[in-house]
């Protein structure tokens, strides 16, 4: 198999309890059928305690049941028991693998860190240089899939050239993220209908020059209330994330971003993680406009949030690492958004241009 992952993904190791947050706590740890065979043959009191705490959850998983919202293996020294016991193997798939992000596409496959993991987002944070990509040869099995070829290569191409945008540093990142919108809008139709030669054809548009939609700070403002108001009925891991989203609401962007001229790169990254992380599942259900429109909405939340709290680099990547936490990795508010982004005329690609522009 050929696996492709952005260039800092190599250099993540998890820093356990020298961490400011912890991946043991809120979440539900689900176990795999391997681990728990493993989990089985554990004897005296160790092996007892894990028995005793594994259940079924009401989706029909395999879990650890916590305890005061705690995986019940996790110490007050923020270390785990299971790996201290037993050792790194004894960890289930879930937990070895966290941060770390895998999607198959047949003999191809595509690896990341989430950028949930305060360690995660510190790496992807931390180079202002332009995000690079690598693809290795590995010893993976080609994992059965029923994807159309020619769309999937056809969407790496359509990605590069998303990418590319986004890293033209030529304008400014609101400029840039109009001009993913806009390719993302022209190509979108085509996808759902496997047009291939006008996906290629859009590839090789310049998206900087489209005439610039009249500015309407009526529709941003509703558009705006709207976006906040359904970020805040998530489903939500921090008590305080409601109140925080409340109070960024109508921050003041402009005066924020004149004070802090020099994080384009940031939330290029940022755009960049989305693209990489989301664009290329279109290949199994052909919505790529949902994708796109994400990236967008998490653009204007997050930047939101960092003007209403004047965060600085270190408090950018925190807000960045807490919004990841809290919307990526819950099923529901994934899904809740994928559907509200496709029904809701407030999340129109024409609502977001006119809000990143505006502001």
């Amino acid at each position: 198999m050929k696996n492709t992952f952005p260039v800092y993904y190599k250099k993540f190791t998890c820093i356990a309890d020298r961490c400011t947050d912890t991946c043991c706590a809120g979440w539900a740890v689900v176990a795999d059928g391997e681990s728990l065979e493993k989990y089985n043959n554990v004897s005296g009191n160790f092996g007892k305690k894990i028995q005793s705490v594994i259940n079924i959850d009401e989706d029909g998983d395999t879990v650890f049941t916590p305890v005061s919202n705690r995986c019940p293996f996790l110490l007050d020294s923020g270390l785990c028991e299971m790996y201290i016991e037993l050792g790194h193997e004894s960890l289930c798939r879930t937990c070895r693998q966290y941060p770390r992000h895998i999607t198959y596409f047949g003999a191809r496959s595509e690896t990341g860190i989430s950028l949930s993991c305060p360690e995660a987002a510190r790496i992807i944070m931390e180079c202002s240089e332009p995000i690079t990509f690598e693809t290795e040869n590995t010893l993976d099995f080609p994992q059965p899939t029923d994807i159309d070829p020619e769309l999937y290569f056809t969407l790496l191409e359509a990605r590069k050239k998303a990418i590319d945008i986004l890293q033209n540093r030529e304008f400014p990142i609101s400029e840039r993220i109009c001009s993913f919108l806009g390719f993302s809008s022209d190509i979108a139709p085509h996808v759902r209908r496997y047009e291939y030669n006008e996906i290629r054809a859009a590839i090789g548009s310049d998206y900087f020059v489209k005439e610039k939609p009249v500015y309407s700070r009526k529709k941003e403002n509703g558009a705006t209330k709207k976006y906040f108001s359904d970020f805040r009925s998530l489903e939500m891991l921090d008590s305080l994330w409601k109140e925080r989203l409340s109070d960024a609401e109508n921050a003041d962007t402009v005066k924020y971003f004149k004070s802090n001229p020099d994080i384009d790169w940031e939330y290029e990254h940022l755009m960049v993680y989305f693209v990489f992380r989301y664009f290329m599942t279109a290949v199994f259900d052909r919505d790529l406009l949902s994708k796109s429109k994400l990236a967008a909405v998490s653009f204007i939340i997050i930047r939101k949030l960092c003007a209403a709290q004047n965060a600085d680099k270190e408090k950018r990547t925190q807000i960045m690492q807490r919004y990841s936490k809290e919307v990526e990795h819950s099923a529901s508010n994934m899904e809740f958004l994928n559907i509200t982004m496709k029904k809701s005329r407030f999340y129109s690609i024409e609502n977001l241009i006119n809000i990143i522009r505006g502001e």
